[in-house]
């Protein structure tokens, strides 16, 4: 499919049409079992004596299908087990293995027998060190190279990776060893002593060196895209690997992991976008992958390039939508004769299982690869669409940073392919398309009206140049990340016509703006002070205190819930033009994943130079939040400042809450003398393990005496709306604050600059505003003296 790397765009108009595709190709329906009042997990096969059998795990235990004939298949025996949900197999030599959350341990079924119902089987439940242990199983995996058994998930030690020997007798396997580093493991990949670990809870895949059992070594891991790892697996030439992610966003990810230690990326895949429909397992068959998608069934995807995976098949298993559970749980594609078996759960106590037998058609992927460059400049154009005349829902994409794009589609033939960006010229080409075949196509897009531009950034007062000043020059079209030289100047040659907006914020200073066009050089003068909304990287730095996980980060925040409460913001404070704030951790979909565990860890600012000043202002905005586990939270967040060697504390929160809070104003003269090397520090501290403890800072401001801008106390009463937002004319923005006097209207653009302030004679009412403005970012406020409504985002198009 697309390379979607970084950029996972999928059209709207795409989308809509998106049921009209959605029809089974290249996979046909053979026949199909169903299994009253149980539900069935995981599918895997074994084949004997010209024979091939499905090993389905329905939840009353394993059943066993006749499938030589797909259009017949009958049914042989189904040997009880726990009667539970999960069930997952896998085969050595005549030998199936089954594992459950339902406990017994590991079930190992002897089916030298087959045809004949009469199967011996028994329960291994532990030998040597973890004699009568082993109880729950989550998954297993099988080193057929090597004749070793890894179990994952389960109680026993932590749910980490568990190995058995088969080589003497695999009908009583022993304990041989286990890989407890990292923790729990969902299910993995073993081949030939190398073990791929997917650490779900963490979002982590490892690869480990199990050549010596009891020693193993870590040789190195990659966090996938959704952040809850589920399966894996490897590619032919064992030289990469497909991972899924059991949660949205839900993808495919490819991986070169020839150097475990220098893990890469290569492309990512979903039926859907990513958010609706959830991926559960890969396997991979002479470079096809074949996926399990619950909602949308299963998958066939060429992968024989895993830098540009495309799907050439499709059967949709189960009627509903997504995202769920419901639906395709496993697939097995390894038959000699290349039937493949397909199972659905549903997730429903009492449900009716089904068992699907298929037949496969394999075609090889037709794919369109290239890289597009401005004309003007020779370097590399990111976000230019990519767009193909073809029923295909997948083959449309984008161009990455680095201007490169990769795609595909399972269909042959004579197409048009249109390029375009928003101030470039289009081109369309003709292509014709070959299964296993590469149209290269590298675009040269030409800006009619492109203008070079210049800029210089200077102390507002002294007329001094700021060097090294982060500049962001942006318009509705995209943007450009720029730098002042040590003369305080910026350039860019050759952009495409328009007026951009130039941004800009440097250490000890407040932001500063100004509007570039063709009309020539432009000069930001900055006032002193200091602020930061984390949208470009000032120099904070962070670090821990004997704490194991929840170093600060600037991300834009991955929210995480606990009984409906957010614990980890999902959103930064929207008053700040930018979507990045600091967070205590921002690596997992779990509550639990990647928040303060045991110490504290600490933020702290640049050294700021207040020397001289008679007083100097701090605010901010704060997020914390402490709960869950047993007891009272007991856990804090606090705000220290340094000068001259002196630490106070400024601010102490113990209270939790799910929702960004105002500090107010803190004067420092009232706590430090103020000198050149004054600090703010913001810690997190887990004082006692077993609580959720997240924080997070943004919208940081210390203006000197005399600088105006501090927030006044949010009053919950006063409403405030707009529409329409977007617009490309003039906003209608809706108030009412009853008990509000001297009601006011102001709107501010991101640089805090006010673009209107409109005395309201009423407390309810519409005003218009906007018309004239250029497009940007506005956030409206109604203030009534030392009041203010929520800060409204507006956005002119």
């Amino acid at each position: 499919m697309k390379n979607l790397l970084r950029n996972f765009v999928w059209s709207t108009l795409l989308l809509a049409a998106f049921p009209a595709f959605a029809q089974d190709f290249n996979i046909q329906l053979r026949s199909s079992l169903e299994y009253p009042g149980q539900t069935l997990a995981n599918v895997c096969g074994y084949t004997q004596g010209g024979r091939e059998y499905a090993l389905v795990g329905g939840s009353q235990g394993l059943i066993i299908v006749d499938v030589t004939n797909p259009a017949a298949p009958a049914s042989i025996v189904q040997i009880p087990g726990p009667d539970n949900l999960w069930k997952e197999i896998k085969t050595y030599s005549h030998y199936a293995y089954v594992t459950s959350e339902g406990g017994q341990g590991l079930q190992i079924v002897d089916l030298s027998l087959l045809p004949s119902p009469n199967l011996n089987s028994h329960f291994y439940t532990g030998d040597g060190a973890i004699a009568g242990q082993l109880n729950t199983i989550h998954a297993l995996h099988i080193d057929t190279k090597k004749g070793f058994a890894y179990l994952f998930g389960g109680g026993l030690f932590g749910g980490a990776a568990k190995v058995l020997d088969l080589n003497v007798d695999p009908y009583n396997p022993t304990y041989v060893g286990r890989f407890d580093a990292l923790g729990y493991i969902h299910d993995g990949f073993a081949d030939n002593d190398t073990l791929y670990a997917c650490h779900i809870y963490t979002g982590l895949l490892s690869i480990t060196d199990m050549s010596n059992k009891a020693n193993p070594v870590l040789l190195g891991t990659v966090q996938t895209p959704g952040k809850f790892t589920h399966n894996a697996w490897i590619t032919d030439d064992r030289k990469h690997i497909l991972t899924t992610d059991e949660d949205t966003p839900s993808l495919v990810t490819s991986y070169d992991v020839s150097d475990p230690e220098n893990i890469k990326e290569l492309d990512r895949t979903s039926t859907n976008d990513g958010n609706n429909s959830i991926g559960h397992n890969v396997h991979v068959r002479n470079d096809w992958a074949i996926t399990s998608w619950y909602t949308d069934g299963f998958v066939i995807s060429d992968v024989h390039r895993p830098d540009n995976m495309v799907i050439t098949g499709w059967y949709d298993t189960w009627a509903g939508t997504g995202p769920d559970f419901d639906g395709c749980w496993g697939v097995f594609p390894f038959f000699p004769s290349g039937t493949i078996v397909a199972s659905n759960i549903p997730n429903t106590n009492g449900g009716t299982g089904k068992l699907f037998v298929l037949t496969p058609t394999y075609v090889r992927a037709c794919y369109l690869e290239g890289t597009v460059k401005s004309g003007c400049t020779g370097l590399p154009l990111s976000d230019v669409s990519i767009e193909v005349n073809s029923d295909d829902i997948w083959i449309d994409t984008k161009s990455r940073a680095d201007g490169v794009f990769k795609t595909g589609q399972e269909e042959p033939g004579n197409f048009i392919v249109t390029v375009s960006k928003p101030g470039f010229v289009t081109q369309t080409f003709n292509v014709t398309f070959v299964p296993g075949e590469v149209v290269e196509l590298n675009v040269t897009l030409a800006a009619p009206s492109a203008f070079s531009i210049t800029g210089t950034v200077v102390d507002a007062t002294t007329q001094t140049p700021i060097a090294n000043a982060p500049v962001v020059l942006a318009n509705v079209n995209g943007q450009y990340n720029l730098q002042t030289d040590a003369s305080g100047q910026f350039e860019l040659d050759c952009i495409p016509g328009g007026d951009y907006q130039a941004i800009t914020n440097a250490w000890g200073y407040l932001p500063g703006a100004a509007t570039i066009n063709a009309n020539g050089n432009v000069k930001i003068e900055l006032q002193k002070g200091y602020y930061d909304d984390f949208g470009f990287n000032l120099g904070w730095t962070s670090s821990f205190s004997n704490a194991s996980s929840g170093l600060w980060v600037r991300e834009e925040p991955n929210g995480t819930t606990s009984q409906g409460n957010f614990v980890n913001p999902d959103f930064d404070v929207p008053t700040d033009g930018n979507e990045d704030c600091y967070m205590t951790g921002n690596g997992g979909d779990q509550a639990g994943s990647d928040d303060v565990d045991g110490g504290s860890v600490t933020l702290t600012c640049p050294p700021m130079n207040l020397a001289g000043y008679q007083d100097a202002v701090l605010t901010f905005w704060y997020w914390f939040y402490n709960g869950g586990g047993q007891g009272n939270p007991n856990d804090q967040f606090e705000v220290h400042v340094t000068s001259n060697g002196q630490t106070v504390t400024v601010l102490t929160e113990t209270q939790s809450e799910s929702d960004w809070r105002f500090s107010g104003e803190i004067h420092l003269k009232d706590y430090v003398t103020l000198s050149n090397d004054v600090r703010v520090q913001f810690v997190a501290a887990d004082q006692d393990t077993g609580h959720l403890v997240e924080a997070g800072v943004d919208v940081f401001k210390v203006v000197p005496e005399g600088v105006s801008g501090i927030n006044p106390a949010i009053d919950a009463s006063a409403f405030v709306s707009v529409t329409p937002n977007p617009t490309a004319t003039s906003f209608a923005v809706r108030y009412d604050w009853p008990t509000a006097q001297s009601l006011t209207l102001e709107v501010r653009n991101l640089l805090g600059q006010v673009m209107t302030t409109r005395q309201l004679n009423t407390n309810t009412g519409t005003a218009i505003c906007g018309e004239t403005w250029p497009k940007g970012v506005y956030i409206a406020t109604l203030r009534s003296h030392e009041r203010q409504s929520a800060p409204l985002r507006m956005v002119k198009q």
